[in-house]
Order: structure tokens, then C-alpha cells, then sequence
């Protein structure tokens, strides 16, 4: 994913609407920041820090650059896509199983609809 062409598009300009504005933090120098190296912020310019978005509408809507609920989320998803086939596996057979028992529904065309997953 490129996390510079997100920024921009999704939450910078956000598709010319613009519901979003970045919350900056003033820093004396360009350097190894601490929030930069934990992932916490990114450099928007020689001194000065993004540390997240606004919502324009309600400011009380604040979306960190990173957050570590978010990360476990993420990880959770992140360990069946590590091994795709066992991922795939795994998606097939729990689509197979919802849709036997489905009685209107013939064995075969479950097998034949499953096939069409990845």
C-alpha cells in the first residue's frame, strides 16, 4: 500500500471535499523524532509533524496516524493472509458450510459456486 498516495488522496484532499484537515505539531528541527520512529507522526515539512486527521464538521472525530487498537485488528486479519492458501481454505469451506444448509439450494451448485471464491 502506498501510504503517501493515501494520505493525500483519502485524507488530505478526500476526493475534492476536503472533510478532513491534518493536526500538525511544531517541532525545532528536522530529526529523528520519537513520535516518527514509533509510527506515531510523519514529517509534513522541515519542522513540523502530522500527528493525525480532524473531521472539518466535528472536531471531536480525530483519526491518529496510528493506533494500536487499530494494529490489533489488523493483526488478527494480517495472520490468515500471511499463508493465502490457507486463508482461501479456510473462507471456501466456511462459504460451503453456510450455504449446505441451505435445503433449497443442490450440493452441486454449492460446490460450483464455491469454486468461484478466489
Amino acid at each position: 500500500m502506498d501510504t503517501f498516495k493515501y494520505r493525500r488522496w483519502y485524507l488530505s484532499e478526500n476526493w475534492s471535499t476536503n472533510a478532513f484537515h491534518t493536526v500538525t505539531h511544531m517541532v525545532g528541527i528536522h530529526q529523528n523524532h520519537p513520535r516518527v520512529l514509533s509510527g506515531e507522526a510523519f514529517w509534513i515539512d522541515d519542522s513540523s509533524l502530522c500527528i493525525g486527521y480532524e473531521l472539518r464538521s466535528d472536531p471531536r472525530v480525530f483519526r491518529p496516524i496510528f493506533s494500536h487498537r487499530r494494529q490489533r485488528l489488523l493483526s488478527k486479519v494480517h495472520v490468515g493472509i500471511i499463508h493465502p492458501i490457507v486463508f482461501w481454505n479456510r473462507l471456501r469451506n466456511k462459504y460451503y458450510l453456510c450455504m449446505a444448509k441451505l435445503k433449497q439450494l443442490p450440493l452441486e451448485c454449492v460446490e460450483y459456486i464455491v469454486r468461484f471464491i478466489y
